[in-house]
């Protein structure tokens, strides 16, 4: 008998303006519990990546949306990433990544062969090096980390990149409208739906 891996994969809803969910964020979670509890981002990377396409299956753990995968430095270069179907996956890239020209040409190298790219948890622009902005199909902004001035300050500046924008941490209706109202294109948070477990 094959030994049950002791992670599970967890999915969180990704929702437009109208609400309709359109992607998951894929989650490392460690024998079921609530928390990621990861000690390796990258191996944590790799193992959600082979138990959602390779066990469960794009279309049983998505529907018809994208998946969000976080990845760390190393999880950038990690072979995993040929294995996927680039057109179902969105990279997201942590906010410890570290900018650089390695980075940078990495990330280019991915988007030239069909990624995208997330940017996660950002709380303001970067005033030494935006180039990873302007390579981004997607910003996630961290709404709760940010007062409603800075915040409106922040989406102003933003809207100089090209990417979609996406408001996480969303807590209550209140703050879903007021990001609305910001023009954020994309929400994520626990009022919009708390992530939940994949079964094959």
């Amino acid at each position: 008998m094959s030994r049950q891996p002791d992670f599970d994969v967890a999915r969180q809803p990704i929702v437009d303006r109208l609400g309709r969910s359109v992607a998951y964020e894929l989650l490392f979670r460690r024998d079921g519990g609530r928390d990621a509890e990861v000690r390796d981002s990258a191996g944590a990377s790799s193992q959600v990546i082979l138990r959602t396409f390779r066990q469960i299956g794009a279309d049983a753990a998505l529907g018809r949306g994208s998946a969000f995968i976080n990845l760390d430095e190393e999880g950038l270069w990690s072979p995993t990433l040929a294995r996927l179907p680039k057109e179902r996956v969105v990279l997201e890239l942590l906010e410890t990544l570290v900018v650089s020209d390695r980075i940078v040409h990495r990330c280019e190298d991915l988007k030239a062969r069909g990624f995208r790219l997330a940017l996660d948890d950002l709380t303001a622009i970067p005033e030494d090096d935006d180039r990873l902005l302007s390579l981004a199909d997607v910003i996630k902004v961290d709404v709760l980390a940010l007062d409603p001035a800075t915040l409106e300050a922040l989406v102003t500046r933003l809207r100089d990149y090209p990417a979609k924008l996406l408001a996480e941490k969303v807590d209550s209706s209140e703050r879903a409208s007021h990001c609305l109202e910001l023009g954020f294109d994309l929400l994520q948070g626990y009022w919009l739906g708390a992530p939940e477990r994949l079964r094959g």
